[in-house]
């Protein structure tokens, strides 16, 4: 969008379209065809959602739930989709009616039927492995949990890339032919907010330490050779990647599918193999209770060998990433 679409859009916007008020306040809010503004861009919320736009209450929902330029409050969140699912908008209706699990548009009492704990307290942990630590937690998520996940990020895979060693950045790499999708501002939603608390849980971590989360997406032959998930800081690029982020000290990986072939996550030094079923979370310590980094966590995606996989990525650091 131009510099004119964007001037165009805030006259429109302050003549009282509700729509270019909306769009505006997302275009500020990540940059697209104006400087990044976000918190103008909320205030572009504020306003359309004041007067009754659903799509902006939804997103106000989505700022409270995962605490983006305010503090973090799951209540205010569902009293906000509620409010959008009042207004008509219909994604706000579909996901209070999955929080609810039930149908119907009575939005008061469905809001009223989400189980907030019941969202957020995840199964027992089993040990696959003391050292390395490994630890699986079978029916963390359930199908339909799984294939909301998969819905909300599909549509921004790409080309799954690797940090460079020689600067910062990331490049693709022969030893990673699988694709992947962050869970940016524009794909997260109250759900995922409340599964990200569910596995934080499990981890014994709170979300602030959590990376943006990922969709992993494999067809048969893609695959992730051998690697470790911390970043060892062997280059200046590296070591100032970890000097801002801190390490990468835990991983986590909810499996989303069946119906696939092969496709186990491999860690050769332990000689094992797992493969979970749909739901199932593999949870793993990249680094030794002293911190030290645990060569042993050498770990693979192995390529499927019939059928697609897909897979849910959250790499935590040790060091706050956000203040929710």
């Amino acid at each position: 969008m131009s510099g004119g679409d964007i001037a165009a859009l805030r006259e429109r916007a302050r003549g009282g379209d509700l729509r270019a008020l909306t769009s505006l306040g997302w275009r500020l809010l990540i940059g697209e065809g104006v400087r990044q503004s976000p918190q103008e861009g909320i205030s572009c919320f504020d306003a359309a959602a004041t007067r009754g736009d659903g799509e902006a209450i939804a997103q106000l929902a989505v700022f409270d739930a995962w605490g983006v330029l305010r503090p973090r409050n799951v209540d205010s969140a569902l009293d906000r989709l509620q409010r959008a699912a009042e207004q008509g908008w219909a994604p706000s209706q579909r996901e209070l009616r999955f929080l609810a699990g039930e149908e119907g548009d009575d939005w008061p009492a469905l809001r009223a039927r989400i189980d907030v704990p019941r969202w957020t307290t995840p199964p027992l942990l089993r040990a696959l492995s003391e050292a390395p630590r490994i630890r699986v937690c079978e029916g963390f998520a359930t199908p339909a949990e799984c294939a909301w996940l998969i819905d909300r990020g599909r549509g921004g895979l790409r080309r799954a890339l690797i940090y460079r060693k020689d600067a910062p950045g990331h490049v693709a790499s022969e030893g990673r032919t699988n694709t992947d999708a962050d869970y940016t501002i524009a794909r997260v939603d109250v759900v995922l907010s409340l599964l990200r608390e569910r596995l934080a849980t499990a981890l014994g971590v709170a979300a602030r330490y959590f990376e943006i989360a990922k969709l992993l997406h494999y067809e048969p032959g893609q695959e992730f050779s051998p690697h470790c998930d911390f970043q060892e800081p062997t280059t200046a690029a590296l070591k100032q990647e970890v000097e801002l982020h801190g390490q990468r000290v835990a991983t986590a990986l909810v499996y989303l599918n069946d119906g696939y072939e092969g496709g186990e996550t491999e860690f050769p030094r332990i000689a094992l193999r797992f493969r979970g079923a749909c739901g199932d979370a593999l949870l793993f310590d990249n680094v030794r209770p002293s911190g030290a980094l645990d060569y042993d966590t050498l770990h693979a995606g192995l390529p499927p060998t019939r059928g697609e996989k897909w897979l849910f990525s959250q790499w935590v650091r040790g060091r706050p990433v956000s203040e929710a």
